[in-house]
């Protein structure tokens, strides 16, 4: 396996192309080490641009992609649900690689700038309570795997660290891991660093990065630098609009686009689409403690969507990030 200067090596692009990619494609989840993901995302986290951060403890809800299946943007949605409630978000992300549902696929056709003036991130989420970090932005290095990463249209090394580089090292988290033995990896850092306050790392069985409406989801639950796991299923939560089927196909940037406006609008509160995001929101209100059990969590997450106070907040952080882009 590799050392930690090979690690660096990689990342700085010093191989050429064809051993780049052939090192990426043998980093599978089953060969990455926890001493490997521990050097890797050292080695990442050098190359970090320097940023303020906000004074606040903040949430952010991703997932790491690479599962193969189809699905919407559901923790992007998440994120305005979750703002909405009051909780300030910092969410970290990036273009999809493996599909169109990456965070900057949909915020690009909501009128997001990719970029925005990282010395002013207390400002900007101060005046809203979301703010969306570019992955690349944060870590210029990255920028330079991303041919490589549609080359491979496979999950690689760099899916399962993306959600532990936010920069801001959000107090609480929402994280979706679409490989099991990633799942107890990436648990097992943010204990081993004592950063995150509380957290569920989630797992579904179809293998989904996140919590899913159609089968029973792992989670790993931190707090207090302890872990204990629980299962989620939705059959206890969701009504049985939840076991409708999502579409097979994976939809385009404008399509999912429709699926965001039509929920946040208030328009939908019948689709499968509408229980994944308010079982995830829910998930997401509940770490943040704003209630006491998810069944109450997941009702709230419902009545953000209906009051439109999730649009609002889409319309709030339209102009802040408008504002603070560079």
């Amino acid at each position: 396996m590799l050392s930690r200067d090979q690690l660096r090596q990689l990342i700085h692009l010093e191989y050429n192309e064809a051993e780049t990619l052939a090192l990426l494609g043998q980093l599978t989840p089953e060969r990455i080490t926890p001493a490997l993901f521990s050097d890797a995302l050292a080695c990442l986290q050098e190359t970090a641009e320097p940023l303020a951060l906000p004074p606040m403890p903040v949430m952010d809800c991703c997932g790491t992609g690479g599962s193969g299946l189809p699905h919407f943007n559901t923790s992007t949605t998440v994120a305005f649900i979750l703002a909405a409630a009051g909780i300030p978000v910092v969410k970290f992300g990036n273009r999809g690689f493996s599909s169109a549902s990456g965070s900057f696929d949909l915020l690009a056709q909501l009128g997001f700038s990719e970029r925005m003036d990282l010395h002013r991130i207390p400002e900007a989420l101060a005046q809203c309570g979301l703010i969306f970090l570019f992955a690349p932005q944060c870590y210029p290095q990255l920028a330079g795997f991303n041919q490589l990463r549609r080359t491979l249209k496979i999950r690689t090394l760099f899916n399962f660290l993306g959600p532990l580089l936010n920069p801001v090292k959000p107090a609480y988290r929402l994280l979706g891991v679409s490989h099991p033995v990633m799942q107890q990896r990436m648990a097992d850092h943010l204990i081993n660093t004592g950063t995150c306050e509380r957290g569920w790392i989630v797992h579904a069985e179809s293998g989904l990065d996140e919590i899913d409406i159609h089968g029973n989801t792992q989670v790993l639950q931190l707090e207090n630098n302890r872990c204990a796991e629980i299962t989620i299923s939705p059959s206890d939560f969701l009504s049985k609009n939840g076991h409708r089927e999502l579409p097979q196909n994976g939809h385009s940037p404008a399509e999912n686009l429709k699926i965001f406006m039509r929920l946040l609008q208030g328009d939908d509160d019948q689709s499968p689409y509408y229980d994944m995001v308010c079982l995830n929101a829910g998930a997401g209100l509940l770490i943040a403690q704003k209630v006491g059990t998810l069944e109450e969590a997941i009702q709230e997450a419902k009545q953000i969507l209906k009051s439109g106070n999730a649009l609002h907040t889409l319309e709030q952080c339209r102009r802040v990030n408008e504002q603070f882009a560079c």
